[in-house]
């Protein structure tokens, strides 16, 4: 629940850094699609094309602005974590780092700043409300809550799940 910065009370809240983002482009960036052999995880959408540079490096809250609503892409609510680790200038860009940002050949501008993505990680959803650029979003300590990645089971635990999901025993 997103909490008015008059309401903020730093014993019960958190003030977590923000950015707001289109559909489809937030669910892009934010679901892992693979992994590198450094043992780094990515997303579909590795860049997003802003047309500031920013200064800020580290994990950075994604969450989907109000419109364009779209089926299946929920709209103003949080999505996940991504680490933002570098940035480069759209005039430097290569055939790979335009695929990288998932923006459509006739949509992709001639001047700005590409910021550079890495470890997406899905949380629970949560209405909010967006704002522009990096943002503070204040919440409650602990209610942003990161979807587990790997389940680690034994023998057991792995026919439970399954004789509950084919319904044998």
């Amino acid at each position: 629940m997103q909490i008015d910065k008059r309401d903020y009370d730093p014993k019960l809240h958190e003030v977590i850094k923000a950015l707001t983002v289109k559909q489809p482009y937030a669910d892009l960036m934010t679901r892992v699609t693979g992994r590198y052999e450094d043992g780094t995880f990515f997303a579909d959408k590795r860049i997003e094309v802003r047309s500031r540079d920013t200064k800020f490096r580290g994990d950075i809250l994604i969450c989907s602005s109000a419109k364009p609503v779209l089926p299946c892409h929920p709209s103003a609510v949080t999505c996940g974590y991504v680490e933002i680790y570098g940035t480069k200038p759209v005039e430097d860009f290569t055939a790979e780092d335009w695929e990288a940002t998932c923006i459509p050949q006739a949509d992709r501008p001639s001047k700005g700043w590409g910021w550079l993505l890495r470890n997406p990680r899905r949380v629970v959803e949560m209405p909010i409300r967006g704002q522009l650029g990096i943002y503070g979003l204040i919440v409650p300590k602990d209610d942003i809550t990161i979807y587990p990645q790997h389940l680690m089971l034994d023998s057991d635990g792995f026919a439970k799940i399954l004789s509950k999901v084919v319904n044998v025993k």
